[in-house]
C-alpha cells in the first residue's frame, strides 16, 4: 500500500521550502515554548520525513540542503551539522518507502517520532566527528524528549497539509468517457 511517488509539483515545493523557512524562521524567534519547557521542538526532522515519502531522492536531498542551510544559519550549529543530519533522515526515511504504510496517522506519528529523535543525535554524532564538544548533561535528556514528542506530534499535519496541497494544484486527468465522439447516432424509425 505505498504511496507511487509522483513527479515533484513545483508549486508545491516551493510552498514546501517557504514554509520550512517559515517554521525555522519562527523556532528561533518566538521563545515562549523553549522558555516554558525548557528546550525547543525542531518540526523540520518531520518535513523532511514527507519529503522523504512524497519526493525523489534528488528532490529529497535538495530540501534536505536548503532547510539545513537555513536552520544552521538561524542556529548555534556548526554550517552543515544540520545539511548532514536532515541528509540521513531523507535517506533513512526514503529507503523504507516501499515498506510504509505512508498513509497511516500512526505512520506518519511514529515516523515524525523516530526522525525527531535521531536528529539530535546524528547532529551531536556530527559535531564530535568534527572535533567540537557540544554541552550534553542530564537536562539533555529531557531537552531530547521535548524535541522528539513536538517534531513527532506535528509530522502528521505536515502530512495533512502538504497532501492536500498538492491534491490542490496537480492537474487532474478526467476519465476516459465510454462515449466515442466520431460515433453516429442514428435517428428515425427502423
Amino acid at each position: 500500500m505505498s504511496r507511487e511517488v509522483r513527479p515533484t509539483n513545483g508549486v508545491t515545493l516551493l510552498v514546501f521550502l517557504l514554509t520550512g523557512y517559515a517554521i525555522i524562521f519562527a523556532q528561533a524567534k518566538l521563545t515562549f515554548f523553549r522558555d516554558f519547557f525548557g528546550a525547543q521542538p525542531n518540526l523540520i526532522p518531520g518535513m523532511i520525513v514527507y519529503a522523504a515519502m512524497a519526493f525523489r531522492m534528488e528532490t529529497t536531498m535538495l530540501c534536505a540542503g536548503v532547510l539545513g542551510v537555513l536552520f544552521d544559519s538561524l542556529s548555534s550549529n556548526a554550517l552543515g551539522t544540520s545539511i548532514l543530519t536532515y541528509a540521513v533522515i531523507g535517506l533513512g526515511a526514503s529507503g523504507y518507502r516501499e515498506l510504509v504504510l505512508s498513509e497511516q496517522f500512526t505512520t506518519h506519528w511514529v515516523l515524525g517520532l523516530l526522525a525527531s529523535g535521531f536528529a539530535p543525535v546524528i547532529a551531536y554524532g556530527v559535531l564530535r566527528l568534527s572535533g567540537m564538544t557540544p554541552l550534553v548533561g542530564a537536562g539533555s535528556i529531557w531537552q531530547w524528549a521535548i524535541m522528539t514528542a513536538g517534531g513527532g506530534v506535528v509530522t502528521p499535519l505536515w502530512f495533512r497539509i502538504f497532501n492536500r496541497l498538492d491534491e490542490a494544484v496537480r492537474y487532474k486527468e478526467i476519465p476516459e468517457s465510454t462515449f466515442r465522439p466520431d460515433r453516429e447516432i442514428a435517428r428515425g424509425r427502423h
